[in-house]
């Protein structure tokens, strides 16, 4: 299944809390998006989400949108830190379109391209790559999806599983194109924060 066809798919789960059929999700794995795929069920695909961090403190994710996490992912839950209207006014939405995102953990065998980009970037600061998430950050207007631009940035937040207080994490940003970016990220309580951007993007997790 393409990018455009998830859109699609996703963007009923918006008024859904539960579905009762299967669900392929695509994944950024080359210059263009690919045919790769991550298969879920639905039931899989909450509409909300939150992160537990060690401690019991939950951050609850603010935005509209679909997440996904694998049984494997080194992830424990997915949070956008900012409000709907915030982003709104960031973007310059109109007040019949909504901000949505969807996030989803990517398989390194099916999504072998964008693995490789974060392989890349886990060497050049000694690290190893941890897993991956597919971030599409967009609005829905009558229920359609489009990416928002690249220029909007905002504030998301992943637990990170067997989190190590003596390892250092980082997160690298692979987009469609093949750019690759080391983004600033900050670490609390095992709890990894940073911005995401609109539009598609793979962010990979990293360890040293």
């Amino acid at each position: 299944m393409r990018i455009q066809t998830l859109r699609k798919v996703l963007a009923v789960t918006v008024a859904a809390t539960m579905l009762a059929m299967p669900l392929t999700v695509g994944a950024t794995d080359s210059a263009e998006s690919s045919s790769a795929q991550t298969t879920a069920n639905v039931e899989e695909v909450k509409t909300t989400s939150q992160v537990v961090a060690p401690g019991g403190t939950v951050i609850k994710n603010e935005l509209p949108g679909a997440f996904q996490i694998q049984a494997s992912a080194p992830i424990t839950g997915m949070a956008v830190r900012v409000a709907p209207a915030t982003i709104k006014q960031q973007a310059g939405l109109a007040a019949n379109e909504t901000p949505f995102v969807s996030a989803y953990t990517i398989d390194r065998k099916k999504s072998a391209a964008v693995y490789a980009s974060f392989d890349a970037a886990a060497a050049t600061v000694g690290g190893t790559t941890l897993g991956g998430i597919n971030i599409d950050l967009g609005k829905l207007t009558g229920g359609k999806f489009t990416e928002l631009p690249e220029g909007v940035s905002i504030p998301f937040s992943m637990g990170i599983k067997d989190y190590n207080p003596a390892l250092t994490y980082y997160v690298v940003k692979v987009l469609p194109g093949g750019a690759t970016e080391m983004i600033p990220v900050t670490v609390e309580n095992g709890v990894i924060s940073f911005e995401i951007t609109g539009g598609l993007a793979g962010y990979g997790l990293i360890a040293k």
